[in-house]
């Protein structure tokens, strides 16, 4: 059977850092004055102080360097005064396929008297292995043109930025309400230095949400930030591109099969929503900038190995790769490979579409 005990020396001033770090200055924990007004007489500890020695348990010892938690359970038996050395012992109950659970004792080194009984269970975290990076594609342009890439530090964009080489350059959105689209504008401007762009691939987009929307606590500012946001990003990009374009210039907005029925992602229905959006918004952007013979196109992708997917359980991987003919899930610079191949499409006639590249996934 699996066990692991370390011993933790607590002295008062780190409950008080605690407290600090927490912002909970509950006076039973660190008013002196108050807390001897208490049956306890000194302050206690933070009952949550001990869900981070559960936490260094599962972190450090068991399972260790690539533990992903899932859930604390604790029960106060006994209040911890410090200073106090304590006991904290864990036990490996159970594990299969990667996940377990571990029961946890805190005691009293010196009374051995039990204080908490607590217990987790986790998940292991894998380690992607980097695929190997393809030479820059050459992307045609007019002299001096760059591509313009949004979100450059997500996985896709860092991809697509590779794959460009020099010709690219990074550009970070921002959801700051103090922003207006304007100042992002003035900001890319101010970026660009006076080039033109071939195009603007937007990879840049709010991480999903994980909340029912019959369960939302407040509507307007999720809307705001998961849905509105986006496709103002959008809209302001295309206006960039019409002004600052090459006359063949192209906006990519990244899609997703999020949306489609039967998909996995209705679990993040805002994010779902904003994505549905995208195939629509080309159509009417492109009728918009195909007077000047710039273009929109949206490129949807299913599951991809990256990014919001890199933790994945094996079970999760092998599920989606058994919903792709080929058996495999795409790596981000897969993703970006097939942006360059879209990029190199100069056509009008792709202007307004939407192009699924999902490798025939089942949903």
């Amino acid at each position: 059977m699996t066990t692991a005990v370390f011993e933790v020396d607590v002295l008062p001033e780190q409950a008080r850092t605690f407290a600090e770090l927490s912002g909970d200055w509950n006076p039973l924990h660190t008013d002196a004055a108050y807390a001897a007004t208490t049956q306890y007489r000194r302050p206690i500890l933070h009952g949550a102080f001990s869900a981070g020695l559960v936490s260094r348990m599962a972190g450090m010892h068991i399972p260790g360097r690539d533990c992903l938690l899932h859930s604390i359970h604790l029960k106060f038996l006994a209040p911890i005064v410090p200073p106090a050395r304590l006991v904290v012992r864990g036990t490996l109950l159970s594990e299969s396929s990667g996940n377990g659970s571990v029961d946890v004792t805190i005691t009293d080194a010196t009374s051995g008297v039990r204080l908490v009984n607590a217990s987790y269970e986790f998940g292991r975290h894998s380690l992607v292995e980097q695929p190997s990076v393809a030479a820059p594609a050459t992307v045609r342009a007019s002299s001096g043109a760059v591509v313009l890439v949004t979100g450059p530090s997500g996985a896709i964009g860092s991809a697509v930025l590779r794959q460009l080489g020099a010709g690219a350059v990074g550009f970070s959105l921002t959801s700051a309400p103090a922003e207006t689209p304007a100042d992002t504008a003035a900001r890319i401007l101010a970026l660009l230095d006076g080039r033109a762009v071939s195009a603007i691939v937007h990879c840049g987009w709010p991480a999903p949400d994980n909340t029912r929307l019959t369960r939302l606590d407040d509507l307007a500012q999720p809307i705001a930030h998961h849905v509105a946001t986006p496709l103002t990003h959008s809209v302001m990009l295309a206006r960039v591109l019409a002004t600052t374009g090459t006359p063949d210039a192209v906006l990519v907005l990244l899609g997703s099969t999020a949306a489609d029925p039967g998909r996995h992602n209705f679990r993040s229905p805002l994010y779902s929503l904003s994505k549905s959006l995208l195939p629509l918004l080309s159509r009417i952007l492109a009728v918009e900038l195909g007077g000047s013979g710039r273009r929109c196109v949206t490129v949807a992708f299913d599951v991809v190995d990256a990014g919001m997917n890199e933790g994945m359980s094996p079970q999760a991987r092998a599920a989606h790769k058994g919903r792709i003919p080929s058996g495999t899930v795409p790596s981000a610079n897969e993703v970006a490979e097939q942006i360059t191949w879209i990029l190199g499409n100069r056509s009008s006639l792709i202007s307004g579409a939407t192009l699924t590249l999902s490798g025939g996934a089942l949903p």
